[in-house]
């Protein structure tokens, strides 16, 4: 499915492996209970000081809806990134639903997606400029 919108906040942008790779890790961690979707579920994890990456849908309009999110995200030290659109965080989270804003939690040493979340934050400090 492709996005006919996205908004001129959306930067930093993920794609091509990185964003395969993370599509990858959102599976991972939604098979292991590691993750928080939604925008208030999200927001309270960040508040609370739980770490973690952030991804965000690109397409979402009015944008106002998470605004605050990448503010919040910096302040508390949260990596954050946008993916191009909701219908591929919902389809990486196995579900039918577009997922605007998704929250996979920082893994356990012992945990089966430690491996792919470090490469994955090794990436977002690649990209984006103000981490």
């Amino acid at each position: 499915r492709k996005s006919l919108y996205v908004s001129p906040l959306a930067k930093p942008m993920i794609a091509d492996k990185l964003l395969a790779r993370t599509l990858k890790l959102i599976s991972k961690a939604v098979s292991e209970k590691k993750t928080r979707r939604g925008v208030p579920e999200c927001t309270k994890a960040i508040r609370k000081g739980q770490k973690g990456i952030c991804l965000l849908a690109g397409d979402i309009y009015p944008m106002d809806v998470f605004a605050h999110v990448p503010t919040l995200c910096e302040e508390k030290g949260v990596y954050y990134c946008y993916v191009k659109s909701r219908h591929e965080l919902g389809g990486a989270c196995q579900t039918r639903r577009p997922i605007s804003l998704i929250m996979v939690m920082e893994p356990k040493d012992d945990s089966t997606y430690a491996k792919t979340y470090e490469q994955v934050v090794a990436g977002i400090k690649a990209i984006h400029p103000y981490m």
